[in-house]
């Protein structure tokens, strides 16, 4: 078999896959408007990230529950998270594995507003709707230069993540994690 490094590397590849596939989402030149409801967790809520503005239904939850099975983000959601409402509280949800709801999201910044569950698609049909009435180039325009600002560096930050999970897919607690959440139990990790 292979090495644990030798597994970790294929980790990092694909990681390095994934995020280029996402950034695919976040480079769209037009506006990228998500509709969530019902549970955003883990790499639900890294693809939501990746767009432009976030419309929760009041049923939403939120939450990054990777530590609590032993692995790592992978797909550049917690930096995208700290992009968007600060390192603070992007590491008590990424440290913790915390759910919240859609109130809260909006609260922090992770959703830029909250509807009823019925009302979800509507609201963000005539959300688009506005958008889309104004000067296509203007808004393009102005979604280039935020984007430009609030990305310097990521790509290198991406790439430290890719590297800094990719050994915790191979890892023990990884292995354990798993196994108390399919047992519904809590799991004992010993940092290896």
């Amino acid at each position: 078999g292979r090495s644990p490094a030798e597994k970790a590397r294929n980790y990092f590849e694909r990681f390095r896959w994934v995020h280029e596939r996402f950034q695919v989402l976040a480079a769209l030149p037009q506006p990228v408007i998500i509709a969530i409801h019902g549970y955003c967790l883990g790499p639900g809520l890294e693809v939501a990230m990746m767009g432009d503005l976030r419309i929760a239904a009041d049923d939403a939850k939120f939450a990054l529950p990777e530590p609590r099975v032993g692995v790592g983000i992978d797909a550049g959601g917690d930096l995208r998270l700290a992009r968007e409402i600060g390192a603070g509280y992007t590491k008590l949800l990424a440290f913790t594995g915390r759910r919240i709801d859609a109130q809260t999201a909006l609260r922090v910044g992770i959703v830029q507003e909250v509807v009823p569950r019925d009302d979800l698609l509507s609201h963000v049909r005539a959300l688009a709707e506005e958008i889309a009435a104004n000067a296509p180039l203007a808004v393009q325009t102005i979604k280039r230069t935020v984007n430009f600002r609030a990305e310097q560096g990521m790509a290198e930050a991406l790439r430290f993540e890719a590297a800094s999970a990719s050994p915790l897919f191979v890892s023990d607690d990884m292995a354990k994690g798993y196994r108390a959440m399919a047992a519904k139990e809590d799991p004992e990790f010993e940092g290896k």
